[in-house]
């Protein structure tokens, strides 16, 4: 569906929040909890840019995206997300209580903007938020409406997903079901790069981890069976391999990537070769 092109965006509307659970690795969403009476959004970029310098200038520039961090301001802060996400509980008499002992709990934060032609639908996919300040005042000549602000960071999931928004040309089922579920990308293919890696025997190479969304996990064979003699790890969207002096050089390494946050699409192959 290709829609006209916004010039302007304005008003925050349509606020939800999901529960996120995540089960080694794979991340799973509950149904989308509407957060009526939002007033304000703002959230900051979170992560500078780490600069190496050589020759006098800024040699390598490494990218550090850490998410987005700010407030938002909302109304009344509902009952279901004080329950759900900041684990207040209800007891025998229906009373929330706060327990210092108890953990939040990270959810996806759903929103839209309003546009001269059409709304902006986002997500945040790995949100926290704090306790919200308590606060009051008593009523003078006119009545003077205090709302409550959640502090909320927004951080990558472990596969590096951070968030979407919804385009020109998102489709019409995508765009009427934005806040059904929790939207997940579904064009983008999980692979690694390069594909093929030589690495002088005693020494580690390193590859490229693309598009994963849940724990990537690394399995070195030669000709179908696990292999020792290679010794893969997986960090961010890095992937190791180090090799030692017993390594050999006469077979071709085979490592398989797995991808546990996609059910179909999830496996990468990478081949090896050792040189003496």
């Amino acid at each position: 569906m290709k829609m006209p092109k916004n010039k302007v965006k304005y008003n925050l509307r349509n606020v939800y929040f999901a529960p996120l659970t995540i089960t080694e690795g794979t991340a799973s969403f509950g149904t989308p909890v509407a957060m009526p009476g939002a007033v304000s959004l703002s959230l900051e970029p979170n992560g500078e840019p780490s600069i190496f310098y050589a020759d006098g200038y800024a040699y390598y520039t490494v990218s550090n995206n850490q998410g987005y961090e700010g407030d938002l301001e909302i109304a009344l802060i509902p009952e279901e997300f004080r329950t759900q996400i900041l684990k207040e509980t209800l007891d025998g008499n229906a009373v929330l209580v706060e327990d210092a002992t108890i953990e939040t709990s990270p959810f996806a934060l759903l929103f839209e903007f309003d546009g001269d032609k059409n709304k902006i639908r986002h997500v945040l996919y790995n949100c926290t938020a704090s306790r919200p300040t308590i606060e009051s005042a008593t009523n003078e000549e006119e009545i003077e409406v205090k709302t409550e602000k959640l502090t909320i960071k927004a951080s990558p999931l472990e596969g590096g997903l951070v968030k979407a928004r919804t385009s020109d040309t998102t489709s019409a089922a995508t765009y009427n079901g934005w806040f059904d579920n929790v939207y997940l990308p579904q064009n983008t293919v999980f692979g690694v790069t390069p594909t093929t890696l030589s690495v002088e025997k005693g020494n580690s190479g390193t590859a490229t981890i693309q598009n994963a969304i849940g724990t990537v996990t690394a399995v070195v064979t030669v000709d179908g069976e696990v292999s020792g003699m290679v010794q893969a790890s997986v960090s961010g969207s890095t992937l190791t391999l180090t090799t030692n002096s017993e390594t050999r050089t006469d077979v071709q390494y085979t490592v398989t990537l797995t991808d546990a946050g996609r059910t179909t699409g999830n496996t990468a192959v990478l081949t090896l070769t050792v040189t003496a």
